[in-house]
């Protein structure tokens, strides 16, 4: 019995301190490195609460019935920012393009920091370091400075390791499509769009000026149902987009898209815990997945 309310304790303390922990983690630590040990004073505040709630979990079994039921929600969160653009890492870390055409690091507890620099686009690449495109095409990538790339482009994006963008010469369907080879080379794919966002398997899905979407898959282009105004695409593979509708979609395969989780908006950046939308207000919402536990007992 008492393992099994070990167990339920678990549980439950996950579920309550998740969200806070995930902030209280991102406004003490730098997001600048994959892994990064917790601070002792943390770890005991944890723990403390963890202890707590088993304590009041055993009193609970004893002295009457215990029904833990679970409840998932998806819910947009603003985030009290506001963008022009949105760009999240593998890892979460989250970067904006401000109103104010200056970049931006959420750093959690709905605060931000305010990053040298400016631009017109952003992503966000596997260090937790972001990208970007400026108003006079340049690009740019941040590793404590910014430096800058060789090259012009109008949108940018990362997955799987490589960076694409959508360049400057025009063609049908918009502009030319390129992949960053390393050393300032670059090698242009056939095709052209106007948004881009990059898969887990480094390969890119973009959307044309007719609002088509396609999907690369190293050697050529599949046309993929659906219309849309911008695309994302997260590293664990799912595809989002803001539809012409300007509402937010998931793509759910084949020819199936579902707007189930709502929101609406003008740019979207697709991270490990789910999208970040720039709102049509030009706020940022976090789509973001709860656990909720809930427990009842009758004091006998």
């Amino acid at each position: 019995r008492i393992l099994g309310i070990s167990l339920i304790a678990l549980l439950l303390f996950t579920a309550y301190s998740q969200n806070e922990f995930e902030e209280e983690l991102e406004a003490e630590t730098e997001m600048e490195t994959e892994s990064e040990s917790l601070s002792e004073s943390l770890r005991d505040k944890y723990v403390e609460k963890l202890f707590g709630l088993l304590n009041d979990l055993i009193k609970c079994h004893q002295s009457g019935a215990f029904k833990p039921q679970k409840a998932t929600k998806k819910k947009w969160h603003f985030l009290k920012g506001w963008g022009n653009d949105v760009g999240v890492s593998p890892y979460g870390s989250i970067w904006v393009i401000g109103t104010d055409w200056r970049v931006h690091k959420y750093v959690g507890r709905q605060r931000w920091r305010r990053i040298s620099g400016g631009g017109k686009r952003i992503t966000v690449d596997h260090h937790n370091f972001p990208w970007l495109t400026n108003h006079a095409h340049h690009i740019y990538q941040y590793h404590r400075r910014w430096l800058r790339k060789s090259g012009a482009a109008r949108d940018i994006g990362f997955g799987g390791g490589r960076i694409w963008v959508i360049g400057m010469p025009k063609a049908h369907g918009g502009y030319g499509i390129y992949k960053y080879l390393g050393n300032n080379r670059w090698w242009r794919a056939p095709g052209a769009a106007v948004d881009i966002a990059v898969d887990p398997k480094g390969n890119p899905w973009v959307v044309n000026n007719a609002h088509h979407i396609y999907r690369f898959d190293g050697r050529r282009w599949h046309k993929m149902s659906g219309a849309a105004l911008d695309i994302g695409v997260g590293p664990k593979g799912d595809v989002w987009v803001i539809g012409t509708d300007h509402k937010v979609h998931k793509f759910l395969g084949g020819n199936r898209w579902t707007h189930k989780y709502g929101g609406a908006g003008k740019r979207i950046a697709v991270g490990p815990n789910g999208p970040v939308v720039i709102g049509t207000n030009r706020g940022v919402y976090w789509l973001h997945k709860q656990l909720n536990y809930f427990f009842s007992w009758e004091i006998k």
